[in-house]
């Protein structure tokens, strides 16, 4: 893996073009039930049904492009206020609408891009409901309309079951990651589940999905397979933020096309003939050098996640398996042709589906060593988080502990190192938080066991990841949750007096200094903060 990353500002890559929204919001004022789970997990993407039939809805104009408009920061107040004691989601002008539409574009979009791009939004004639995720989303950037209001009323029009299009499953995994990064973790499960459901019950699965309902249009056919395998990306962040290895990505069988480059897909260049998984397997004994989209890398790096996962529940896990997937995440980069080789282009901006696949590929190497490390004790009783061991986790042959802590901690200098590719973060996807929580958890616990010549380098990968959350946290709840836990620790972790120890919460009072780390049996038992980094239990140590 790269031994550093360039951390040069990027400005993200979007359209600032003017849209206009027709679809107005009708009956939402009825706040809607709590959803309930409703799905097997472990067989989402092993269960490959037939095409029943589905549609993707036809009736809308030909696309055109629309004029340029410069955005501002995405926090400003929108031009034309709505007081949050008097809005409903009728009274939403036009013009606030438009401005979440580019809200939503500019700082959510890039991080998941399977919606047509922004100068074909306006003309597609997207419905409603789908309409009501996109003004939702871009909600959480900006300051002059309720968040919670038309929370309410995109749960509302997202709960007709008798809209079973491929929009509705796009607007269901929309509302889904917006609900993960409020912290409503049950609802985003729940709304995931309809929407991966309704996925296969239209036969989005299926190759022949998109050329059936893409309207004889590359770049809706494009749109199609990219909602099948944002599907799959958001089922991945899902059980990592959860710790499930239900998520069994090696026994996806799926045939969809895999998505084309960004590029392509945002100038509607695209082709209609797309790569399949087995040539994207095939790339790595193949003496052709095919270069695949950073998509495909990305959904690559999910793949290598789940089987991280996989063996996070394990009973008897061999250490061959451990061995296996180590080999995998350090040939995942590799593997990268030198195309993919810089996550920033010559023009300063980053690739935002080659960051995310980094990111990924950082997130479950933490995850596969930090556990079996030696670092994974010493900073409270993390035995209570695996399940009740209170002996540390057996080791495999293959590596000692303190190479589980190594590989650990280079990992979360690698997600650092990403950390520090943008001095903005607003627009971080809020599925992302959880690996920059993660790296803090790694870097704090080895602070217990490294001298004081690493300290101002811990320190200032903890604080530059630390900003990352408060950044996102303006945003999305759920990064403040993590925040508020992780600033606590770090505080006590750094000896940091004056403000910070009024904020040290009553539960942890450690009293283990920096540098003698022999006897940690007076550290606190609550262990409440690492519940932020939703560590796994391992019920067979290795």
């Amino acid at each position: 893996m790269p031994s550093h990353v360039s951390t040069s500002f990027i400005s993200p890559r979007s359209q600032a073009l003017i849209v206009s929204s027709s679809d107005g919001y009708q009956d939402l004022d009825i706040l809607p039930q709590r959803l309930t789970w409703s799905y097997n997990q472990s067989s989402i993407f092993t269960a490959l049904p037939t095409n029943t039939g589905a549609h993707f809805d036809n009736n809308s104009n030909q696309a055109s492009i629309s004029s340029t408009e410069a955005l501002r920061s995405p926090h400003e107040d929108d031009q034309e206020h709505v007081s949050p004691l008097d809005e409903t989601p009728d009274s939403v002008s036009e013009s606030v609408k438009e401005r979440l539409v580019n809200l939503f574009y500019s700082y959510f979009y890039p991080s998941h891009p399977f919606l047509l791009p922004k100068h074909l939004f306006s003309h597609r004639g997207y419905p409603a409901y789908l309409m009501a995720a996109v003004h939702f989303i871009g909600s959480h950037h900006s300051s002059s309309i309720s968040r919670d209001l038309l929370r309410a009323s995109t749960a509302r029009v997202l709960a007709d079951d008798t809209q079973k299009t491929a929009f509705m499953v796009q607007a269901r995994l929309l509302f889904s990651i917006a609900l993960l990064g409020r912290n409503e973790v049950e609802e985003s499960q729940a709304m995931f589940a309809q929407a991966i459901n309704l996925a296969l019950e239209l036969g989005m699965n299926q190759a022949s999905f998109a050329t059936l309902h893409g309207r004889q249009n590359t770049v809706e056919e494009e749109s199609l397979r990219r909602t099948w395998w944002e599907l799959y990306i958001v089922d991945g962040y899902i059980a990592a933020f959860l710790q499930k290895p239900g998520f069994n990505s090696p026994a996806i069988d799926s045939k969809v096309g895999l998505p084309g480059e960004e590029l392509d897909y945002l100038n509607g260049t695209c082709t209609r003939s797309s790569f399949s998984i087995a040539q994207f397997n095939a790339r790595l004994f193949s003496n052709e050098e095919i270069v695949f989209s950073s998509f495909c890398y990305r959904i690559d790096a999910m793949r290598i996640l789940a089987r991280v996962l996989a063996l996070t529940d394990a009973h008897l896990v061999h250490h061959d398996d451990i061995q296996a997937v180590d080999n995998a995440l350090t040939a995942w980069s590799h593997h990268l042709p030198l195309e993919k080789a810089d996550i920033i282009d010559t023009f300063g901006t980053v690739d935002e589906m080659l960051f995310q696949a980094h990111l990924i590929i950082q997130h479950a190497t933490g995850l596969l060593h930090f556990p079996r490390s030696n670092i994974y004790t010493t900073l409270a009783a993390i035995p209570q988080i695996t399940g009740g061991h209170k002996d540390p986790i057996p080791s495999s042959p293959t590596f000692t502990r303190h190479t589980h802590a190594i590989k650990a901690i280079e990992a979360s200098k690698h997600t650092s190192n990403l950390a520090a590719l943008r001095v903005s973060v607003h627009n971080y996807s809020p599925v992302l938080s959880n690996g920059l929580v993660f790296g803090v958890v790694i870097q704090l616990s080895a602070c217990f066991m490294q001298n004081d010549r690493f300290h101002e380098q811990n320190r200032d990968r903890v604080a530059l990841m630390i900003g990352g959350l408060k950044s996102l946290s303006r945003a999305w709840p759920s990064s403040q949750h993590s925040l508020q836990q992780i600033r606590n620790v770090a505080a006590e972790v750094f000896h940091v007096g004056g403000i910070a120890e009024g904020a040290i919460q009553d539960s942890f009072q450690p009293t283990a200094s920096y540098q003698n780390v022999g006897d940690m049996s007076d550290l606190a038992n609550d262990t409440a903060w690492l519940a932020c980094s939703n560590i796994g239990t391992l019920p067979t140590s290795l």
